[in-house]
């Protein structure tokens, strides 16, 4: 996957694009890129896809009112952020069912808000995460939504085969694991990772159609957080990048601290 540094911005409105440019490259470390068109983003995607990690889309264009802008975003596997004026939950569900990978309202908060999820993109790209599941369906339907995601993914077909990954792949900041699985299950390879790997080196995120009991047994047997079948978009978004999120903040505390020991 391409290691961009630039965020596409697309939008018809000169002012608008204006202010989010100079407010994105304001308070993130990342350069910007501005289009007015469906031409003229797809003739950018076309020649500059590598430096892109993220597009910010306008649904309303002037050569675009069929909404192709995300299909054009999907098409070049831009993670595609939109901003619209207009929310209700038709335009909700049809944004899901296109693989956007979030959705903001025109407003300053929700700038704010877009723009700590370009930062939290950006970060993705060098974040490897193992999904686990003897489902290949649902190891699939989980690998795409995290390489929306920019994530970097790696799978296994067993809780046997995940703890050989581990053991290889040291950098692995992620795992997401089924319970119900062949040789080793969801339980047994948390209680081994968790012998040699604690919760601010490893995110775990457990996954079963079966809540109640099995969440609680997830979360003592150390897991940091519990998902359940059939899996949310939206849901599975917000609770990875959370999970992200703590991690980094653990990180930059425990750096914190060392460097105030030395």
């Amino acid at each position: 996957m391409p290691h961009g540094t630039k965020v596409l911005i697309v939008e018809d409105s000169r002012v608008q694009a204006r202010i989010m440019s100079e407010h994105i490259r304001g308070v993130t470390p990342y350069e910007t890129l501005v289009t007015a068109t469906l031409a003229e983003t797809a003739q950018v995607m076309e020649q500059s896809r590598d430096d892109i990690f993220v597009a910010v889309l306008d649904l309303n264009l002037p050569d675009d009112t069929g909404g192709e802008i995300v299909a054009l975003a999907n098409r070049y596997a831009v993670p595609a952020v939109v901003m619209t004026s207009s929310f209700d939950e038709e335009v909700r569900k049809n944004l899901l069912a296109q693989n956007v990978v979030d959705y903001f309202l025109k407003s300053m908060a929700e700038v704010t808000n877009m723009e700590n999820l370009i930062e939290r993109l950006h970060k993705n790209l060098s974040v490897t995460v193992l999904v686990a599941d003897d489902s290949k369906l649902a190891r699939h339907q989980m690998a795409t939504l995290l390489g929306n995601q920019n994530y970097q993914v790696m799978e296994a077909a067993d809780g046997a085969a995940a703890l050989d990954i581990l053991r290889d792949t040291p950098d692995v900041r992620l795992l997401i694991t089924d319970y119900h699985m062949p040789r080793m299950d969801g339980f047994e390879l948390i209680t081994e990772i968790r012998k040699t790997r604690p919760k601010d080196r490893l995110a775990i995120i457990g996954v079963s159609a079966e809540g109640g009991e099995q969440t609680a047994r997830f979360i003592k047997n150390g897991a940091n957080d519990f998902l359940t079948k059939p899996i949310s978009m939206e849901e599975f978004y917000c609770r990875v990048n959370q999970q992200m999120d703590m991690l980094d903040i653990l990180q930059d505390y425990k750096a914190l601290c060392e460097k105030k020991d030395s």
